[in-house]
């Protein structure tokens, strides 16, 4: 009975001495790969205290600033088509913690021939979330583009905690970038925690514009300072592409043209009056989620599709789109599009890969339909 009661006191003072698990540093959201050009790279990650954190990459150790919970360390310097090797790194007193290996390849200046996916709205759901994840990872993608409402409520952080883990398969190797949806709520945590393209608005990335391979995208946030957007929007598309690319894509999260259920949202008419006639001007596809649908639009000889299949709750025809030409509900799934100069091929997959949608934009039809 003694040496019994002995051990219990051995075991009780040992649990006192150490640490809880809980307080132990660790990275808990990340690392998260964007900003991905030919020679430069951005990483974010988060830990559950401040933290001196850095990267090792290349035989450098690239960071190592102030302390905190936020980590965002861009790697510069890089050379294009290369394959490079990191490990993000965090201390704090005797505290250390690791995550990687991981793997990422900078774009070459002349990629011509590759593939990108896209998908939104994948809030709510974070097991259906992560289905979407693991079936585009089958495809292979060199970047992968979010349209909105990735959590349900941006300003929440255990919402983040759900969101983070479900794109881990490739969000640390995979440049991913999102533009802002309203469950977002222009939260700070959302410019915190991703690692997003330097533009305009808030944290100089609330909308954005960047090269990837031969495509320009445009980022632009549908669901505020709409205003102050057009301007911007018209001077990036009256600029001469930037060399070596072939095609401009837009996204943002509200679809101008749908069959869902924010087809009477107030602010849709702005847009459609506003934006719709700058992008068929300038643009070859554009795409959009917060209807949780699959829809192809065609307006103007440009393509809108709502692809907002990534997770959250899907949803049923509530209105009439005169410009629909493809229609799908209650499909989890995302959009694959392989680039060449002649031509994007769009193909949307379902969370089994089946194929539910394809189509082909060409420079021709695109020059066609702007000349009509």
């Amino acid at each position: 009975m003694l040496r019994l009661r002995h051990t219990f006191v051995v075991l009780l003072l040992a649990l006192m001495l150490t640490p809880a698990l809980a307080d132990d540093l660790a990275i808990d959201m990340g690392p998260t790969l964007g900003d991905l050009t030919p020679d430069s790279a951005l990483l974010t990650w988060h830990t559950n205290k401040p933290a001196v954190g850095w990267v090792e990459v290349a035989g450098q150790k690239l960071g190592a600033g102030e302390a905190t919970e936020f980590h965002r360390v861009r790697l510069e310097g890089l050379l294009p088509g290369r394959r490079y090797e990191y490990t993000v790194k965090a201390n704090v007193g005797e505290g250390l913690a690791a995550a990687g290996p991981y793997r990422f390849r900078t774009p070459s200046a002349w990629l011509s021939r590759w593939r990108f996916t896209a998908y939104g709205d994948t809030r709510t759901h974070p097991d259906a979330h992560r289905k979407v994840v693991e079936a585009m990872a089958l495809v292979r993608p060199r970047l992968v583009l979010n349209t909105g409402d990735l959590v349900a409520t941006g300003t929440n952080l255990e919402h983040w905690y759900r969101f983070f883990p479900a794109i881990s398969l490739l969000a640390p190797t995979i440049p991913y970038y999102p533009c802002i949806g309203n469950h977002e709520r222009n939260a700070d945590l959302y410019y915190q925690l991703l690692p997003l393209p330097e533009g305009g608005g808030d944290f100089n990335s609330e909308w954005a514009t960047f090269v990837f391979g031969n495509c320009q995208f445009i980022s632009l946030d549908s669901n505020r300072r709409r205003e102050e957007q057009t301007p911007w929007l018209r001077e990036v598309l009256a600029e001469p592409k930037p060399e070596g690319v072939d095609w401009r894509i837009v996204l943002f999260h509200s679809p101008p043209f749908t069959s869902g259920s924010h087809a009477a949202d107030a602010h849709l008419p702005y847009l459609r009056e506003n934006w719709c006639p700058l992008l068929e001007e300038g643009v070859d596809l554009v795409f959009c989620g917060h209807d949780h649908i699959y829809e192809r639009s065609q307006h103007e000889g440009l393509y809108y599709i709502t692809v907002g299949t990534g997770g959250a709750p899907l949803r049923s025809k509530a209105a009439e789109n005169p410009f629909s030409q493809v229609f799908i509900s209650h499909r989890l799934g995302f959009c694959e599009v392989d680039v060449t100069r002649d031509e994007l091929k769009v193909t949307f997959f379902s969370d089994q890969l089946d194929v539910l949608d394809e189509f082909t934009v060409t420079h021709e039809a695109r020059d066609d339909s702007m000349a009509d």
